[in-house]
Protein backbone atom coordinates (compact mmCIF):
# COMPACT_ATOMS: atom_id res chain seq x y z
CA UNK A 1 0.00 0.00 0.00
CA UNK A 2 1.39 3.38 -1.04
CA UNK A 3 -0.52 5.44 1.50
CA UNK A 4 -2.85 4.86 4.46
CA UNK A 5 -3.66 7.87 6.59
CA UNK A 6 -6.84 6.38 8.02
CA UNK A 7 -9.35 8.16 5.80
CA UNK A 8 -7.79 7.75 2.34
CA UNK A 9 -5.96 4.65 1.21
CA UNK A 10 -3.85 4.34 -1.93
CA UNK A 11 -2.25 1.29 -3.48
CA UNK A 12 -0.45 0.76 -6.77
CA UNK A 13 -0.49 -2.33 -8.96
CA UNK A 14 1.66 -1.90 -12.05
CA UNK A 15 0.47 1.20 -13.89
CA UNK A 16 -2.77 1.39 -11.88
CA UNK A 17 -3.34 3.38 -8.70
CA UNK A 18 -6.47 2.85 -6.61
CA UNK A 19 -7.58 5.67 -4.30
CA UNK A 20 -10.16 4.72 -1.69
CA UNK A 21 -12.09 7.04 0.61
CA UNK A 22 -12.15 4.97 3.79
CA UNK A 23 -14.78 6.08 6.28
CA UNK A 24 -17.24 3.18 6.01
CA UNK A 25 -18.73 3.94 9.41
CA UNK A 26 -19.86 7.33 7.99
CA UNK A 27 -20.71 6.08 4.48
CA UNK A 28 -17.38 7.62 3.40
CA UNK A 29 -18.60 11.17 4.08
CA UNK A 30 -16.14 13.93 3.27
CA UNK A 31 -14.61 15.90 6.11
CA UNK A 32 -11.59 18.20 6.19
CA UNK A 33 -9.17 15.32 6.76
CA UNK A 34 -10.47 13.42 3.72
CA UNK A 35 -10.34 16.47 1.45
CA UNK A 36 -6.81 17.39 2.54
CA UNK A 37 -5.70 13.80 1.97
CA UNK A 38 -7.30 13.67 -1.49
CA UNK A 39 -5.56 16.89 -2.47
CA UNK A 40 -2.19 15.58 -1.28
CA UNK A 41 -2.71 12.22 -2.98
CA UNK A 42 -3.55 13.94 -6.27
CA UNK A 43 -0.41 16.08 -6.04
CA UNK A 44 1.68 12.94 -5.47
CA UNK A 45 0.05 11.00 -8.32
CA UNK A 46 0.55 13.88 -10.75
CA UNK A 47 4.30 13.27 -10.46
CA UNK A 48 4.07 9.53 -11.14
CA UNK A 49 4.93 8.94 -14.80
CA UNK A 50 4.74 5.19 -14.18
CA UNK A 51 0.99 5.33 -13.48
CA UNK A 52 -1.50 5.46 -16.37
CA UNK A 53 -4.86 5.01 -14.65
CA UNK A 54 -6.32 6.07 -11.30
CA UNK A 55 -9.44 4.37 -9.91
CA UNK A 56 -11.52 6.23 -7.32
CA UNK A 57 -13.69 4.19 -4.99
CA UNK A 58 -15.33 4.21 -1.57
CA UNK A 59 -14.88 1.61 1.14
CA UNK A 60 -17.62 -1.00 1.33
CA UNK A 61 -20.65 -1.66 -0.85
CA UNK A 62 -23.16 0.80 0.62
CA UNK A 63 -21.61 4.03 -0.52
CA UNK A 64 -19.10 5.57 -2.90
CA UNK A 65 -19.23 8.83 -0.96
CA UNK A 66 -22.51 9.85 0.67
CA UNK A 67 -21.66 13.56 0.69
CA UNK A 68 -19.95 15.99 3.01
CA UNK A 69 -19.93 15.39 6.76
CA UNK A 70 -22.94 17.44 7.89
CA UNK A 71 -22.05 17.14 11.58
CA UNK A 72 -18.72 18.82 10.87
CA UNK A 73 -20.23 21.42 8.54
CA UNK A 74 -22.88 22.48 11.03
CA UNK A 75 -20.18 23.94 13.27
CA UNK A 76 -18.67 26.17 10.57
CA UNK A 77 -18.91 29.94 10.43
CA UNK A 78 -19.62 31.51 7.02
CA UNK A 79 -15.90 32.21 6.51
CA UNK A 80 -14.95 28.71 7.62
CA UNK A 81 -17.58 27.29 5.27
CA UNK A 82 -16.08 29.22 2.38
CA UNK A 83 -12.63 27.87 3.24
CA UNK A 84 -14.07 24.35 3.42
CA UNK A 85 -15.62 24.81 -0.03
CA UNK A 86 -12.32 26.12 -1.40
CA UNK A 87 -10.48 23.11 0.02
CA UNK A 88 -12.92 20.71 -1.66
CA UNK A 89 -12.71 22.63 -4.91
CA UNK A 90 -8.89 22.48 -4.87
CA UNK A 91 -8.87 18.77 -4.05
CA UNK A 92 -11.30 17.86 -6.82
CA UNK A 93 -9.58 20.16 -9.34
CA UNK A 94 -6.31 18.40 -8.53
CA UNK A 95 -7.99 15.06 -9.32
CA UNK A 96 -9.63 16.38 -12.49
CA UNK A 97 -6.32 17.79 -13.70
CA UNK A 98 -4.35 14.59 -13.15
CA UNK A 99 -2.48 13.60 -16.32
CA UNK A 100 -3.68 10.01 -15.85
CA UNK A 101 -7.10 8.72 -16.84
CA UNK A 102 -9.34 8.72 -13.75
CA UNK A 103 -12.19 6.20 -13.38
CA UNK A 104 -14.81 6.54 -10.63
CA UNK A 105 -16.13 3.15 -9.51
CA UNK A 106 -19.46 3.90 -7.86
CA UNK A 107 -21.34 1.52 -5.60
CA UNK A 108 -24.26 2.74 -3.53
CA UNK A 109 -24.62 6.43 -2.82
CA UNK A 110 -22.81 9.20 -4.71
CA UNK A 111 -24.58 12.20 -3.26
CA UNK A 112 -23.61 15.84 -2.88
CA UNK A 113 -19.86 15.98 -2.47
CA UNK A 114 -19.71 12.32 -3.49
CA UNK A 115 -21.23 13.10 -6.86
CA UNK A 116 -18.88 16.08 -7.13
CA UNK A 117 -15.93 13.74 -6.53
CA UNK A 118 -17.18 11.36 -9.22
CA UNK A 119 -17.51 14.30 -11.61
CA UNK A 120 -13.79 14.96 -11.24
CA UNK A 121 -13.18 11.60 -12.95
CA UNK A 122 -12.98 11.04 -16.70
CA UNK A 123 -15.28 7.99 -16.63
CA UNK A 124 -17.99 6.91 -14.19
CA UNK A 125 -18.73 3.20 -13.96
CA UNK A 126 -21.51 2.29 -11.52
CA UNK A 127 -23.52 -0.54 -10.08
CA UNK A 128 -27.18 -0.73 -11.01
CA UNK A 129 -27.84 -0.15 -7.30
CA UNK A 130 -26.06 3.22 -7.30
CA UNK A 131 -27.88 6.47 -6.54
CA UNK A 132 -26.81 9.97 -7.53
CA UNK A 133 -28.01 13.42 -6.58
CA UNK A 134 -27.47 16.81 -5.00
CA UNK A 135 -29.39 16.95 -1.70
CA UNK A 136 -27.79 20.24 -0.62
CA UNK A 137 -30.89 22.40 -1.20
CA UNK A 138 -32.72 20.22 1.33
CA UNK A 139 -30.19 21.51 3.88
CA UNK A 140 -30.51 25.10 2.70
CA UNK A 141 -27.18 24.81 0.89
CA UNK A 142 -25.82 24.44 -2.66
CA UNK A 143 -23.04 22.24 -4.09
CA UNK A 144 -19.72 23.65 -2.97
CA UNK A 145 -16.89 21.59 -4.46
CA UNK A 146 -17.12 22.58 -8.14
CA UNK A 147 -20.19 20.50 -8.88
CA UNK A 148 -22.29 23.27 -10.43
CA UNK A 149 -19.69 23.79 -13.16
CA UNK A 150 -18.67 20.17 -13.75
CA UNK A 151 -22.21 18.82 -13.72
CA UNK A 152 -23.59 21.44 -16.11
CA UNK A 153 -20.63 20.87 -18.43
CA UNK A 154 -21.35 17.14 -18.46
CA UNK A 155 -25.14 17.04 -18.74
CA UNK A 156 -26.11 20.56 -19.85
CA UNK A 157 -27.42 23.57 -17.96
CA UNK A 158 -31.12 22.65 -17.95
CA UNK A 159 -30.54 19.13 -16.63
CA UNK A 160 -28.04 20.40 -14.06
CA UNK A 161 -30.51 22.94 -12.68
CA UNK A 162 -33.25 20.28 -12.58
CA UNK A 163 -31.11 17.88 -10.55
CA UNK A 164 -29.63 20.50 -8.24
CA UNK A 165 -32.83 22.33 -7.33
CA UNK A 166 -34.92 19.16 -6.95
CA UNK A 167 -32.65 17.71 -4.28
CA UNK A 168 -33.81 14.26 -5.40
CA UNK A 169 -31.88 11.00 -5.62
CA UNK A 170 -31.66 9.48 -9.11
CA UNK A 171 -31.13 5.84 -9.99
CA UNK A 172 -28.28 4.57 -12.15
CA UNK A 173 -30.45 4.37 -15.26
CA UNK A 174 -31.53 8.01 -14.90
CA UNK A 175 -27.89 8.98 -14.46
CA UNK A 176 -26.98 7.08 -17.63
CA UNK A 177 -29.80 8.70 -19.57
CA UNK A 178 -28.64 12.13 -18.40
CA UNK A 179 -25.16 11.49 -19.75
CA UNK A 180 -23.55 11.37 -16.32
CA UNK A 181 -22.59 7.68 -16.22
CA UNK A 182 -20.59 5.78 -18.84
CA UNK A 183 -21.37 2.19 -17.86
CA UNK A 184 -23.90 0.44 -15.58
CA UNK A 185 -23.29 -3.11 -14.41
CA UNK A 186 -24.54 -5.51 -11.79
CA UNK A 187 -22.78 -5.15 -8.43
CA UNK A 188 -21.03 -8.46 -9.05
CA UNK A 189 -19.67 -7.35 -12.43
CA UNK A 190 -18.59 -3.82 -11.51
CA UNK A 191 -15.03 -4.63 -10.46
CA UNK A 192 -14.49 -6.73 -13.59
CA UNK A 193 -15.78 -4.04 -15.94
CA UNK A 194 -13.52 -1.45 -14.33
CA UNK A 195 -10.58 -3.86 -14.49
CA UNK A 196 -11.27 -4.38 -18.21
CA UNK A 197 -11.20 -0.69 -19.11
CA UNK A 198 -8.10 -0.17 -16.96
CA UNK A 199 -6.34 -3.07 -18.71
CA UNK A 200 -7.31 -1.72 -22.14
CA UNK A 201 -5.95 1.74 -21.32
CA UNK A 202 -2.69 0.32 -20.00
CA UNK A 203 -2.07 -1.38 -23.37
CA UNK A 204 -2.07 1.96 -25.19
CA UNK A 205 0.70 4.50 -25.52
CA UNK A 206 0.87 6.16 -22.09
CA UNK A 207 2.14 9.50 -23.37
CA UNK A 208 -0.47 9.53 -26.13
CA UNK A 209 -3.21 8.93 -23.55
CA UNK A 210 -1.98 11.88 -21.49
CA UNK A 211 -1.83 14.08 -24.59
CA UNK A 212 -5.35 13.06 -25.63
CA UNK A 213 -6.78 13.86 -22.20
CA UNK A 214 -4.93 17.17 -22.12
CA UNK A 215 -6.30 18.22 -25.52
CA UNK A 216 -9.89 17.19 -24.78
CA UNK A 217 -9.91 18.86 -21.35
CA UNK A 218 -8.32 22.05 -22.63
CA UNK A 219 -10.48 22.12 -25.73
CA UNK A 220 -13.71 22.07 -23.73
CA UNK A 221 -12.84 25.48 -22.30
CA UNK A 222 -11.30 27.00 -25.46
CA UNK A 223 -12.74 28.42 -28.65
CA UNK A 224 -13.18 26.05 -31.59
CA UNK A 225 -10.25 27.64 -33.42
CA UNK A 226 -7.96 27.41 -30.38
CA UNK A 227 -8.99 23.80 -29.85
CA UNK A 228 -8.12 22.85 -33.41
CA UNK A 229 -4.78 24.63 -33.11
CA UNK A 230 -3.93 22.83 -29.88
CA UNK A 231 -4.94 19.48 -31.36
CA UNK A 232 -2.75 19.98 -34.44
CA UNK A 233 0.22 21.05 -32.33
CA UNK A 234 -0.10 18.02 -30.05
CA UNK A 235 -0.62 15.73 -33.05
CA UNK A 236 2.59 16.99 -34.65
CA UNK A 237 4.49 16.71 -31.39
CA UNK A 238 3.62 13.02 -31.14
CA UNK A 239 5.75 12.36 -34.24
CA UNK A 240 8.86 13.37 -32.30
CA UNK A 241 8.33 10.58 -29.76
CA UNK A 242 9.70 7.05 -29.70
CA UNK A 243 6.27 5.92 -28.56
CA UNK A 244 4.61 7.05 -31.79
CA UNK A 245 7.36 5.58 -33.94
CA UNK A 246 6.99 2.24 -32.16
CA UNK A 247 3.19 2.32 -32.46
CA UNK A 248 3.20 3.00 -36.18
CA UNK A 249 5.98 0.47 -36.82
CA UNK A 250 4.07 -2.19 -34.90
CA UNK A 251 0.93 -1.51 -36.95
CA UNK A 252 2.82 -1.84 -40.25
CA UNK A 253 4.64 -4.96 -39.05
CA UNK A 254 1.36 -6.46 -37.74
CA UNK A 255 2.56 -7.01 -34.19
CA UNK A 256 1.65 -5.70 -30.75
CA UNK A 257 3.44 -2.45 -29.86
CA UNK A 258 6.05 -2.53 -27.11
CA UNK A 259 5.52 0.66 -25.15
CA UNK A 260 8.01 1.07 -22.31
Amino acid sequence: MLRNDGTVRVWVEGARATVEVHRPEALNALNRDVLESLENVAKDLALRNDISVVVLQGAGEKSFVAGADVKEMQKLSPLEAQKFSELGSRAFAAIENLPQIVVAKVQGFALGGGLELALAADFIFCSEKAFFGFPEVSLGLIPGFGGTKRFSRRVGVAKAIEWIVSGEKYCAEAAKNAGLVNVITTPHELCGRVDNIVAAIMLRGPDAIRAAKRVVRSGSDNSIAASYQLESAEFGLRFSTAEAQEGMAAFIEKRAPRFS
